[in-house]
């Protein structure tokens, strides 16, 4: 046997000296590469060194302290492909290998001291089966959770260390049982190593980099984790065994075989019961993920379902896609009124009573207190899972109504989803509750969304309406104050020709102004429409609107390019410039100077209105002058007609400027795109 261990161990060496040799030949520079060099080194030193042992006869305790390093070689190889570091330095700082260091050295510390002060082999197995379980559980988790090209590349890593390793552990894991190495299974570990040599050949061939993204997900987690339990057991049981034989005495050895027997049978019962595999799996779930739902999808799937039922009424939409979510068909929303009692809203599928209503106003109150979900199934079972809650679930069981989600509006309980149960009859964990109150909130967040836009549409209608009250009180205060004048200059001048006919013009002024308003009032868009684009002789308008303005002091002066014609809409551009007169006049004294321009530059109209009077703060034309509804007329101003002629000329394209200083005067100059007939 000594022969054919040293024929193996033999075969072995040459074939990872061979291909020590063509790796340094390859000169691969990356971090990974080094370390998989060192790896299938340190092979090749494990079975030169166990070659020499069986020609020379020397002790095993340095092949011992070569296969620890060898372990380490293959735990760091792991990590390296994980981390894909690209020095030394980075590598180190790894928490998860700067975890491994110390548990390795601790393990070899602990197989010195069996070795050279105990002289007793038993805890030099148990530390190499622990230095073994470390790279089998790194070697599961990064094969099973690789994507498919990475794990195509790293099938035949895994085989050349997972047998290389499983067959050690194997190894020393019957040495740990009956305290000595079986040298049948020794013997034969050189064949091994020399067969699996291949499988490294190829995996340096299709994996360049040496280097995976990995993505832990929950299933890796629990296969590595039942595997890391099944190994540390074992380790445990190994320990164990050797204490008891340790302290020796007539029954050791068989209360030693006895022991791990029945440890190894409590170990296969464990793991075959599901009831331990689903414990397992839930912390797993709890402590290593979030939820076992994919949020994204689920959130992406609730937002695409409000899309698409954005018409029809709200409640039932938010019934349907909550029934969705649960992976049922019926859903009824509860919502608390005003005066504290609950009112149905909708009863998707289901059929709520006087009786059940009175049930869920018991619940509330918890709601309130524990922002909790209630699965009634649950407190039918296992009331004491709800402290003080009390109600009948019977009533509510009978007609389907088994889960309860309450939705909040600013801590407070807004209303309820009641749903039945799901099909798989299991209740809720806290995972669903988790999931089901995600999605509460966010068709709760939806639907007060909803209903504040219902409430600002409502908002902005009545406030389209004040608008247009003020604009029209507006027009008819200009037209008042028209009428006002004549009444005003009627005793002194109504024998006068001439005032007779301005009298005449501004009767019919206020006519067209009149008609304007009622058009406006009445939205008859196509009389609007026709009046748009009209053709607009500047200087005439000028002359007609100064004409009037004229009869109040002081006296407006023109000037204006003659044949100066442009289209727009007449009457909004005589409202406009009409208003800024009179303004410039009211800021004026009787003796004050009034100015208005009208000119062409590049292709623009300017038209100027300028004044010499109060003027007005730089902080008031900034802030407030293009406000509505802020004046310094006092009482007798609407406020809106500086905003009204901003927009105006907004919506033509146009550009209104205004220059004042306060105590010397203002200049409104108002810019508009010319269409020249």
């Amino acid at each position: 046997m000594d022969l054919l261990g040293l024929i193996g161990y033999s075969i072995a060496s040459i074939a990872y000296l061979l291909f020590s040799l063509l790796l340094l030949a390859t000169k691969q520079k990356s971090f990974t590469s080094n370390l998989m060099l060192v790896a299938v080194l340190m092979v090749l030193i494990a079975n030169l060194l166990s070659a020499l042992q069986l020609y020379h006869g020397f002790s095993l305790s340095i092949i011992f302290a070569i296969e620890a390093i060898k372990l380490a070689a293959f735990t760091l190889l792991l990590f390296s492909i994980r981390i894909n570091p690209k020095r030394l330095a980075e590598f180190l700082v790894n928490k998860a290998v700067a975890q491994f260091l110390p548990l390795w050295l601790a393990g070899v510390i602990v197989a010195s001291i069996s070795i050279f002060y105990l002289l007793n082999y038993s805890l030099v197995f148990i530390a190499l089966l622990a230095m073994n379980l470390y790279p089998l559980v790194l070697l599961e988790q990064l094969y099973r959770n690789s994507e498919e090209k990475i794990r195509w590349s790293l099938w035949p890593l895994s085989v050349a260390l997972g047998g290389l390793v499983v067959f050690d552990f194997a190894l020393y894991a019957q040495g740990s049982l009956i305290n000595h190495i079986d040298f049948n299974l020794w013997f034969s570990r050189g064949y091994i190593a020399a067969l699996l040599m291949p499988f490294f050949l190829l995996s340096s061939k299709r994996i360049k980099n040496l280097s995976a993204d990995i993505f832990v997900s929950r299933e890796v987690v629990f296969y590595s984790s039942m595997l890391a339990i099944a190994g540390g057991y074992l380790v445990l049981l190994a320990f164990a065994g050797y204490v008891i034989r340790y302290i020796e005495g007539e029954w050791s050895n068989v209360l030693s075989v006895l022991f791990l027997a029945v440890g190894l049978l409590v170990l296969v019962v464990l793991f075959i019961t599901n009831s331990f595999r689903r414990q397992v799996k839930v912390f797993i779930n709890k402590h290593f993920f979030a939820n076992k739902y994919e949020y994204r999808d689920e959130w992406l799937k609730v937002t695409s379902a409000l899309e698409d039922h954005q018409d029809g009424d709200i409640f039932d939409n938010l019934c349907q896609i909550m029934a969705s979510s649960l992976e049922v068909s019926d859903c009824a929303f509860v919502k608390i009124n005003s005066t504290d009692k609950l009112e149905l809203f909708n009863q998707r599928g289901l059929s709520l009573s006087d009786q059940h209503l009175e049930a869920l106003a018991q619940i509330c109150q918890y709601c309130v207190e524990q922002h909790w979900m209630i699965d009634v199934r649950e407190y039918q079972h296992a009331n004491q899972r709800y402290p003080h809650l009390h109600f009948n679930p019977k009533s509510l069981l009978n007609a389907k109504l088994e889960v309860i989600v309450p939705v909040y509006k600013q801590q407070k309980l807004f209303g309820l989803f009641v749903l039945p149960a799901p099909n798989d009859k299991s209740f809720l964990n806290w995972e669903d509750r988790d999931f089901l109150f995600a999605v509460s909130k966010q068709l709760a967040n939806y639907l007060f969304l909803q209903q504040a836009q219902m409430q600002l549409a409502e908002s902005q209608q009545f406030a389209m309406f004040n608008r247009m009250s003020a604009f029209v009180l507006h027009d008819l205060k200009n037209i008042q104050a028209q009428l006002a004048l004549i009444n005003t200059n009627a005793e002194r001048h109504r024998h006068n020709p001439e005032f007779v006919a301005d009298v005449f013009d501004t009767v019919n002024t206020a006519h067209d102004r009149l008609d304007k308003v009622i058009l406006q009032l009445r939205n008859k868009s196509e009389e609007n429409k026709q009046q748009r684009n009209v053709k607009v002789g500047i200087n005439k308008l000028l002359n007609e609107i100064i004409e009037i303005r004229n009869q109040q002091l002081p006296k407006v002066a023109m000037s204006c390019d003659p044949e100066l014609n442009i289209f727009t809409n007449k009457n909004q551009l005589r409202s406009v410039l009409t208003h800024l007169l009179q303004n410039a006049q009211d800021a004026c004294t009787d003796l004050g100077i009034v100015n208005i321009i009208g000119k062409i530059q590049q292709d623009r109209l300017f038209i100027i209105i300028e004044d010499n009077g109060c003027g007005m703060s730089d902080s008031f034309v900034k802030n407030e002058l293009f406000k509505p509804f802020v004046t310094t007329k006092g009482n007798a101003g609407m406020g809106i007609g500086a905003f009204e002629a901003k927009q105006f000329i907004q919506e033509q394209d146009g550009y209104l400027d205004v220059f004042s200083v306060l105590g010397e005067g203002s200049r409104f100059t108002i810019e508009l795109p010319m269409n020249i007939i």
